[in-house]
């Protein structure tokens, strides 16, 4: 049956029991209620308690405030459970010497109905005062005439679970607090895509190749996440008829290589790199040449691709190539060109990178 037919049928039995026309008054003017210490999902006290108190203002009934202790014109009303479940309720009401228990199961019901249902039971449980011995509840909520005939009294069975329902709970009556039981919006899942970058260091031996020359030394690289910074010093020698160049070159690097394949233990990066630095090129001639010292501004920029091992939570191994294009000086000796640092080029590199 559904919630909406149960509420006004629980409203119906509390009514008829507390406001017939032979009592001029209800035998109880308050409504005591002690909850117990845990909360289950759905049963907040605050929720438990307005719905009761929406269904005692239906029959001219009113709750005592919370904690405050019950009066001789008070029937006390006590939820009792073993906070192990959840969903089995014991509800024990006594005025005077009359006392009613009825046991309800809620585990079938969504937690936002379960305050509802409870509230419902109440109802029924109040229902009983002053009245001959109840026949059992059936399935759901009926009027006393409906109930079949010689049933046990209603202290003996268990209150039947209420069926839950698709529809929403009907709309709360005007004044009345409205339960909010709505959870806080749960925060965004981080993306695998945004995984946070972290700071590493390496040093690489390199070779860089020109047209005429190749050139040998060292890279030092700061990483931070796909962004590279590093510091290139590199060096050659070439000896000639006339004398021998010494050729120094130093620049600075920045490049961005993002992942574009990553397996548990290995990692293939690739991106652009462009550099920018100064080449000293020394001149030491023979006995019968003369020899002159030179320098000037040096640029590059390659494609790189780097391949790396992942050695220890802290060590990665990796070895990178790079194609590209630099303006330099070139040096020459009888015009004939001795040393270049301009052109097209490859480089490679083998580098240990440290994560601190």
């Amino acid at each position: 049956m559904k919630l909406g037919v149960v509420a006004r049928a629980s409203s119906w039995l509390l009514t008829v029991a507390l406001a017939a026309p032979a009592a001029e008054a209800a035998p109880f003017s308050r409504v005591a209620l002690l909850l117990p210490a845990c909360e289950a999902p759905g049963l907040a006290a605050s929720e438990l308690r307005a719905a009761v108190a929406l269904d005692l203002r239906d029959v001219s009934l009113t709750l005592a405030p919370a904690g405050e202790l019950s009066s001789a014109t008070d029937v006390l009303v006590q939820v009792a459970t073993d906070c192990s479940t959840h969903s089995q309720f014991t509800l024990q009401a006594q005025f005077g010497d009359e006392r009613h228990t009825r046991r309800v199961d809620l585990s079938e019901l969504a937690s936002p109905q379960r305050a509802r249902a409870l509230s419902l039971a109440v109802a029924e449980l109040l229902a009983l005062f002053g009245q001959p011995a109840a026949p059992p509840s059936t399935s759901s909520v009926m009027p006393p005439a409906a109930a079949e005939p010689g049933s046990k009294p209603a202290e003996s069975e268990p209150l039947p679970a209420i069926a839950p329902t698709p529809k929403p709970s009907p709309t709360p009556r005007p004044n009345a607090p409205v339960p909010t039981n709505a959870a806080p919006p749960l925060p965004d899942r981080p993306s695998p895509k945004r995984a946070a970058a972290t700071w590493s260091l390496s040093l690489a031996p390199e070779l860089r190749f020109f047209d005429t020359t190749w050139l040998w030394g060292g890279r030092a690289l700061a990483h931070y996440g796909a962004w590279r910074a590093g510091l290139d010093v590199l060096r050659a020698e070439e000896t000639v008829l006339p004398g021998r160049v010494t050729t120094l070159l130093l620049h600075g690097s920045l490049a961005y290589s993002p992942v574009i394949s990553e397996l548990e233990w290995s990692r293939l990066e690739a991106g652009l790199r462009s550099g920018f630095g100064r080449t000293f090129m020394t001149a030491e001639a023979s006995a019968a040449a003369a020899a002159h010292d030179a320098q000037d501004l040096y640029l590059d920029a390659a494609l790189t691709a780097r391949y790396s091992l992942q050695a220890s939570p802290a060590l990665r191994f990796g070895l990178g190539v790079e194609l590209g294009y630099a303006r330099g000086p070139i040096g020459y000796a009888d015009d004939v060109e001795v040393a270049r640092t301009a052109g097209a080029f490859a480089s490679v590199l083998l580098d240990v990178a440290v994560h601190p």
